[in-house]
C-alpha cells in the first residue's frame, strides 16, 4: 500500500527539481541573450564566449536537474523547446520595456518556475 504522505514528498522533489531547473535555463537563455550586440540589458554586451559558455554550463546544470523527473532525451528536447521560447519572449518584452537587468532577471526565474511547477502538478 502507498503512503499519501510520502507521495506529497516525493511530488514536492520532483516539483523542487522543476523549479531548479527552470531557473538554470532561464539564466541560460538570459546570459547567450546578454552576448548578443542587440541586448539593452547591460551597458555592454558579454563576450560570446563568456555568454555561451555560461549557456552551455547552465542548460547542462538544468538538464541535470529534469532528469530526476524525465527521462534524458525528453529532458534535452524539453529544455531546447523552453530555451527557444524563452529567447522569443525575451525579444518580445525588451521590445515593450526597458527594465533592469535584475528586475527582468528576476520576472523571468518567478514566472518560469510557476509556469513548470504547473505542469509538474
Amino acid at each position: 500500500m502507498i503512503n499519501s504522505s510520502s507521495f506529497n514528498n516525493s511530488s514536492k522533489l520532483e516539483g523542487g527539481k522543476v523549479a531548479i531547473a527552470a531557473t538554470l535555463l532561464w539564466l541560460a537563455a538570459l546570459s547567450s541573450f546578454c552576448a548578443s550586440k542587440q541586448q539593452s540589458l547591460l551597458p555592454k554586451p558579454l563576450s560570446k564566449l563568456t555568454g555561451w559558455g555560461l549557456f552551455t554550463l547552465l542548460f547542462f546544470l538544468g538538464w541535470l536537474f529534469m532528469l530526476g523527473t524525465y527521462a534524458a532525451l525528453a529532458a534535452f528536447f524539453f529544455g531546447i523547446t523552453y530555451i527557444m521560447g524563452a529567447w522569443i519572449a525575451i525579444v518580445f518584452i525588451l521590445g515593450h520595456y526597458k527594465p533592469k537587468l535584475w528586475q527582468f532577471g528576476f520576472g523571468g526565474i518567478v514566472v518560469s518556475a510557476s509556469l513548470l511547477m504547473l505542469g509538474a502538478l
